[in-house]
């Protein structure tokens, strides 16, 4: 609601008043981080990942946890090295005092802040294996 409150804003002052809003390029990419890797943990919470179920019809049993078991240790690595390069990043970008458009904004808090979200779904990933795999949709 915030991305689209200051881009409606923008607009309206753009193009009613000519005075657009400073720094809303800038504002609106904050807030697609927030979107986009706050979602990241609940997606993995719920399994709500997109996937392609090539197999899900002809694996049952073992070899179906060993699938699910596969694919959530995989995931989790893969979202933990995301999170150590995002963390690394941040860690340069304060470093380096860099900042963002006309309002000067910090880089490295996003930075962070996406780094903890990929490390926080990295261990959701873990802990669902604890849990049995989503059943098999239903053949047709």
């Amino acid at each position: 609601m915030a991305m689209l409150a200051l881009t409606g804003a923008d607009v309206i002052g753009r193009h009613v008043v000519a005075r657009p809003v400073p720094g809303v390029i800038e504002l609106v990419q904050y807030t697609m981080v927030l979107v986009v890797f706050a979602g990241l943990p609940v997606i993995t919470l719920r399994r709500q990942h997109i996937s392609v179920g090539l197999l899900d019809r002809v694996l049952h049993g073992a070899a179906r946890r060993a699938q699910w078991a596969l694919i959530a240790l995989a995931s989790a690595a893969i979202l933990a090295m995301q999170a150590w390069v995002l963390f690394r990043h941040a860690q340069g970008m304060r470093e380096a005092a860099d900042v963002i458009g006309a309002l000067r904004l910090p880089v490295h808090p996003a930075g962070y802040f996406m780094a903890a979200l990929s490390a926080l779904a990295a261990l959701l990933c873990l802990a669902g294996l604890r849990h049995p795999p989503p059943p098999a949709p239903a053949g047709h």
